[in-house]
């Protein structure tokens, strides 16, 4: 019936369109008339059978599936004039079935019919599955490329169809069409949309370097300004900063930097000379911009290339520019940049490189001949103890070095210039304005580590060493070792291997004085150089141990051979010794794979078969040969792990080859395989860690993959217990698939694997107090098994570094829990040593630093990685704690300008010359001369390059929009109990004012109504009285804690900078709303922080690259000839300081004269 009511219908003539048939044709129940259309001979009436079937498919499909074979039979049909529509159809029916594939063949097949531009739900799953589909394809014929250029294929492989359709003309047309289509998608993205960066990531994913720089040379994106989103520059920004994590494979990720190299080489001309129309309509200020970030964009991927000679020729073409400093401030910031890439080995073919080689010395001078002469005198060597020779011929070299010394005068400008970005390059200069910060802002509170003294049970050596430790973490790196000082009885309890980590402590908190460290260290170094006798073997092996920790990554010639010699001396009389000068040579030569010398001396320890000792050896080999992939020294180390019976050196040798096989990725895979299908287990767990370290921040699928199922199904909690920690080192790029895949191995029954889990949280969460983060740990810190609960706690520790309470609500209550745990006697020891080492890392460098995987730039820290990594061997031995130090990270902004400005004079010289004023008057600018000259004296000890690199005091930027205590400093116990006295004292003055008026009352014999006014007026009276006892009260507070002391400009404590720093932090945001606060030079900023740091735009300083909001920051000086108040570099150990110093040192003496 149905049937003949439509064919009754008149139907519209087939030239009028499919307009027409709309109009005409009324509701229809079925479809089953129109279908039946489909069955007639006339084409006419086909066609108008799809016109109509068209607008009823999205409701009658049902129906229209079951006549599929007829609308695919008019699509193969090549003279039938409407073929598009019927494929059009098809698509649309198989879409409804949910049969992507097939439904995508016909939609390509459709051609206008099918439009990308419409939003409809079918065009956009058609759409995802093109793109899919042009993926694998791209991934596909990826492959031979890799192979043809001798490239490991990658773990991903299996997911790969590497299957070809029986019909190969069919399938390669189906290519191109969905290449087509996805050319058109990108066309969109590029030309009239916002999209760029998807069509990027399209074109990655996909393999397509063609297709990358097709995006990047769209007329678009070149037409766009440099400074704006999605022009030519930024997308080459973009793909720089998300190379790493957008990009899995390591061969097209080198295809990507070389692009992007050449590109950078092609715009720096053009925009740098302003000829590009694109940039003749900015300002000068903003064409300076971009020519720094281009520089800087190129000198990036020239490091990743390990293309020293070109980024030394940039460097000197910076140099050699006369446009008054733009140029060495451009310069000084790329070096900068460069240190934070951590590549030893280019920083030193950076200063071997004859462009930036320093002028040769005189004959006589050997010190400061070639390379190795600057760089110890860079670093400041000392020579070793009873080296007498070396004694006299440094004195000698001294008076040569004070006799043929240029006058400034007569050096030229460029070898200034050159000097000073040689102190940047060798990492001088980083390390004393960092060591500067966190001098002059710390805010550990000793009180708490004196609480934690009292409350350990003294014959406890494990507390007592956690206790040791947890200061080292609070102190890491500020040079403030007042506590041990201050009990040294109670430290000389430590004994053995304590006393061995109790001594290696003083390299974390000393980390970077490597100019002192033989000053720092001459206590615990062995008296005689030549003699293998000793009377302290623990404590010279912690020195040597501790030497390495300060010059960690700082390369020192005159430690390495020092060591070296101890090494040979100690022989096999001494395993502590032997311990310390493994690790100690391991972490100053740490990456200089060429250091053949070294590598024999660590592997003839190592083949001596001592279990201690070589332990250590194999894990100086590993730091020697980081990152080389040395297939020689990976065959030693596997082969002697076969050989030896001891446990501690294999498992050190399996640590050792993933420390080799640092970012190695793919290259790394068939070693991997050989590691994980090992019957050792010790084996098996190196080769987690060889997975962790290889693929380390790439979040690659095959990597996790395989360590899930080894966390699941391995027969040893060890491999289970390091394949879940790696899975923090392969997602830490990623936090948020890592909480997800934690979240259910943190349930696992294993306590091994919720321990793991715990690590791995650490790894990849510290300093960002996330809360779903927090959320895991928790749950975990109050679990049934004891090392468990110290995993959770370590977590928590490093999650929740530099976090107030404000930004975390959880924060002040794992506080408190920590203390409790630590108080509790009845907690399991083990419980408590986690609890200690977790308050040392929440309030790790002063509060100012964190453990942290990236840079401020987002490069991968490799430090970072290789201190992790050997810190959680703790649970085999406890000294591994020590090289957590190497990935804290001071969050800092730092702002430093190149100056010959005069420095205006201090308050207290300022104060001192008051009475000479009307003497000098007439002699007004000779003590700005003298001022001048006398700052440029104190450089030359330290630092003769660094003479003009001076951080001022003067600059500041705003913080604005952060809630109230969002970035302030924890408060103090110090400050807690402070108000909590006042609010005593007010208690005892109302007490004493009621007395008083009770006794005025029964004097003055007023009237029944009058107490209460004369109560009132009393009060009034005695306000002062009041006042006067509360201070008396305080003071003698203070004088028995010794905390507080008398606020005068020349000598306030930490403690008082601290409440200053924590009221300045509240100031931010009283009413719920952001109130802008200015933050002076140097200051700690948070990386949650950046988004509400704004740069003051009047400001006598600014950036030469606008856009850094942390760390070192090179600053513009628009007024260099004014005066103004800068911060002095410190490049002398604490003790050689000044008034500085002398403003901090009262408080940390305060919580051990209060406690007796």
């Amino acid at each position: 019936m149905s049937a003949g009511a439509v064919t009754a219908q008149p139907l519209p003539s087939p030239k009028a369109g499919l307009g027409a048939a709309m109009a005409f044709a009324p509701p229809a129940s079925s479809a089953a008339g129109v279908l039946a259309l489909l069955h007639e001979r006339d084409s006419a009436l086909q066609a108008a059978s799809l016109h109509r079937l068209l607008q009823m498919i999205d409701v009658w499909w049902t129906e229209i599936a079951d006549y599929l074979a007829d609308i695919e039979a008019l699509y193969e049909d090549e003279s039938f004039a409407e073929r598009q529509l019927a494929g059009f159809i098809a698509s649309r029916v198989y879409f409804h079935l949910e049969e992507y594939g097939e439904a995508l063949k016909f939609a390509l097949g459709s051609g206008n019919w099918f439009d990308i531009t419409q939003k409809s739900l079918y065009v956009q799953r058609m759409l995802a599955e093109c793109v899919d589909t042009f993926i694998r394809n791209g991934q596909r014929a990826f492959v031979p490329q890799q192979l043809a250029a001798g490239r490991q294929v990658s773990v991903q492989l299996p997911e790969i169809d590497m299957e070809e359709d029986q019909d190969a003309a069919a399938s390669a047309a189906l290519n191109d069409a969905v290449e087509g289509v996805v050319r058109r998608l990108l066309e969109v993205c590029t030309e009239h949309g916002e999209g760029a960066s998807y069509a990027l990531g399209i074109a990655f994913d996909a393999r397509r370097l063609d297709l990358v720089e097709s995006i990047l040379n769209s007329p678009r994106a070149i037409a766009l300004p440099p400074t704006q989103p999605n022009s030519k520059c930024q997308l080459m920004l973009y793909c720089l900063d998300h190379v790493q994590t957008l990009i899995s494979s390591k061969y097209f990720r080198s295809q990507i930097i070389s692009l992007l190299t050449a590109e950078f080489e092609k715009c720096l001309p053009v925009y740098a000379s302003g000829d590009a129309e694109s940039t003749q309509k900015l300002s000068a200020e903003e064409q300076a911009e971009v020519r720094g970030l281009l520089f800087s964009g190129l000198c990036r991927c020239l490091v990743e290339q390990d293309a020293s000679g070109r980024v030394a020729e940039i460097l000197h073409q910076l140099l050699q520019e006369s446009s008054g400093a733009e140029g060495l401030l451009m310069a000084s910031q790329i070096a900068f940049d460069i240190l934070q890439m951590e590549n030893q080995s280019f920083q030193q073919a950076l200063l071997d490189h004859p462009l930036l080689r320093a002028p040769e010395a005189p004959a006589g001078d050997p010190e400061n001949s070639g390379e190795s002469g600057e760089r110890s005198t860079a670093n400041g060597d000392a020579p070793a103890p009873d080296a007498e020779k070396k004694e006299e011929n440094k004195e000698e070299k001294k008076e040569e070095t004070k006799a043929e010394k240029k006058d400034p005068e007569e050096e030229t400008e460029a070898e200034k210039k050159k000097k000073l970005l040689r102190s940047i390059l060798s990492g001088e200069a980083q390390t004393a304005f960092s060591n500067q910060f966190l001098q002059r802002e710390n805010h550990t509170d000793l009180m708490l580590l004196d609480l934690y003294k009292r409350s350990i049970d003294t014959r406890s050596s494990l507390l007592h060493h956690g206790v040791v430790l947890s200061h080292m973490l609070m102190q890491a790196g500020t040079s403030c070792d007042v506590f041990l000082r201050c009990n040294l009885d109670w430290m000389a309890r430590a004994n053995n291997w304590a006393r061995f980590s109790a001594t290696a402590s003083l390299g974390v908190i000393h980390k970077g004085h490597v100019r002192d460290s033989m000053k720092l260290l001459r206590t615990y170094l062995p008296a005689s150089a030549s003699s293998a006798a000793s009377s302290s073997p623990y404590s010279e092996g912690g020195a040597f141990y501790a030497l390495g920790l300060i010059s960690a990554n700082q390369p020192s010639t005159s430690v390495r051979d020092y060591l070296l010699e101890q090494l040979q001396v100690a022989g096999t009389a001494s395993e502590p010794k032997q311990q310390g000068c493994c690790l100690g040579l391991g972490l100053v030569c740490m990456g200089n794979a060429e250091d053949s010398e070294v590598y024999e001396a660590l592997k003839q320890v190592l083949f001596l078969d001592s279990a201690v000792a070589g332990e250590a050896a194999a894990l100086g080999v590993g730091l020697l040969l980081l990152g080389s992939s040395n297939a020689a020294a990976v065959d030693e180390l596997l082969a002697y792990a076969q050989d030896t019976q001891h446990e501690k050196i294999r498992r050190a040798c399996g640590i050792a080859v993933a420390l080799l096989m640092f970012k190695k990725e793919q290259e790394a895979d068939a070693l991997i395989d050989q590691l994980c299908k090992d019957s050792d287990a010790l084996i098996r767990y190196g080769g987690m860690f060889t997975i962790a370290m290889a693929y380390c921040a790439t979040a690659n699928s095959g990597a996790i993959r395989r360590l899930l199922h080894v966390s699941v199904s391995d027969v040893s909690d060890d491999v289970r217990r390091a394949a879940v920690i790696a899975l923090g080192f392969v997602l830490c790029g990623d936090r948020q698939q890592l909480a997800q895949i934690l979240k259910i191995l943190s349930g696992s029954f294993n306590p091994h694997v919720r321990y793991g889990a715990a690590l791995a949280l650490a790894v990849a969460c510290a300093g960002t107090g996330q809360k779903e983060v927090v959320d895991l740990l928790l749950p975990l810190s109050s679990d049934s098994t004891d090392f468990v609960r110290q995993g959770a706690f370590i977590g928590l520790g490093f999650v929740l570094q530099q976090v107030p309470d404000a930004a975390c609500s959880e924060a002040g209550a794992v506080r408190q829990q920590l203390q409790r745990v630590i108080a509790d006697k009845h907690e399991d020891v083990m419980a408590r040593f986690g609890a200690l080492l977790a308050s040392g890392l929440i309030d790790a460098g002063g509060r100012n630093v964190v453990a942290s995987m990236f840079s401020a730039s987002g490069v991968l820290r490799q430090e970072a990685a290789v201190g992790f990594c050997l810190a959680f061997q703790l649970w085999y031995w406890y000294p591994l704690i020590h090289m957590v130090a190497l990935s804290f990270s001071p969050s800092a902004l730092i702002g430093v300008t190149i100056s010959s400005a005069p420095a205006l004079k201090k308050k207290e010289e300022k104060a001192a010359e008051k009475k000479d004023e009307k003497a000098t008057d007439q002699k007004g600018e000779k003590p700005t001369e003298t001022s001048e000259s006398s700052d440029v004296e104190k450089y030359e000890p330290y630092l003769e390059g660094m003479s003009k690199l001076r951080v001022p005091a003067g600059w500041k930027v705003a913080c604005v929009g952060a809630k109230k205590g969002q970035f302030a400093y924890v408060p103090s116990l110090a400050s807690l109990e402070k108000k909590e006295g006042k609010k005593q004292t007010m208690k005892a003055v109302l007490s004493t004012t009621a007395k008083r008026n009770r006794q005025q009352k029964k004097k003055e014999n007023e009237k029944k109504d009058a107490p209460e006014t004369a109560k009132n007026e009393a009060m009034d009276v005695d306000e002062e009285p009041a006042k006067e006892t509360e201070v008396t009260k305080n003071e003698a507070d203070a004088s028995a804690m010794d905390v507080d002391s008398e606020e005068k400009s020349e000598g306030r404590s930490k403690t008082e900078k601290g409440e200053k720093s924590e009221k300045e932090g509240e100031e931010e945001n009283k009413d719920g709303t952001g109130k802008e606060v200015e933050l002076k030079n140097p200051c700690r900023v948070l990386p949650q922080q950046l988004q509400c740091i704004q740069l003051l735009p009047n400001s006598r300083y600014q950036p030469i690259f606008p856009g850094r909001k942390a760390g070192f920051v090179l600053l513009r000086d628009t007024m260099p000839s004014d005066p103004d108040e800068f911060l002095e570099p410190r490049g002398e150990a604490p003790a050689a300081e000044e008034k500085p110093t002398e403003e901090k040192e009262p408080e940390p003496f305060t919580p051990f004269e209060w406690s007796g």
